[in-house]
């Protein structure tokens, strides 16, 4: 699995996902890009903190990662957008109704597998990349409601 190491001070993570999904399934297609970006993106999750009392609680997320809302034609284009500018230094990981209607990853690898990269819906999008290229690309979208 491949990994990044992303500056703090250049680059930016956001998640988009679908504004019509209702509040519960937001929850969950954030949860699972969160996760995604938190494995391949090797120093968003900083080091463990202690209380007065020397109590550990583990590191949290040292970047906000706001949740911004739009369409699926949106989403499919911010994705194929990043794609195509081929930057080095990008993660992005997309959640498909492939995804959120599988039962098991077999299932989900299954369907990935025989799915036309046309007929994919998106409800959710990762990305971490330069700050100038996300702000570019999603400035005009607002916090999911």
């Amino acid at each position: 699995m491949e990994t990044k190491i992303l500056s703090n001070a250049t680059h930016k993570c956001v998640l988009v996902i679908d504004n019509a999904q209702p509040t519960g399934i937001v929850a969950n297609i954030a949860s699972v890009l969160s996760m995604t970006l938190g494995c391949r993106v090797s120093n968003i999750v900083s080091h463990d903190v202690y209380d007065k009392q020397g109590e550990r609680h583990l590191g949290i997320t040292q970047l906000p990662i706001p949740i911004l809302g739009a369409s699926q034609e949106k989403i499919k284009e911010l994705r194929n957008y990043f794609h195509s500018l081929e930057i080095e230094d990008l993660v992005l990981v997309d959640f498909s109704t492939i995804a959120q209607q599988s039962r098991t990853y077999d299932e989900y690898e299954r369907e990935m597998y025989s799915a036309n990269e046309d007929d994919l819906h998106y409800v959710g999008i990762g990305i971490c990349a330069e700050k100038k290229a996300i702000n570019k690309a999603t400035g005009s979208l607002s916090l999911i409601r």
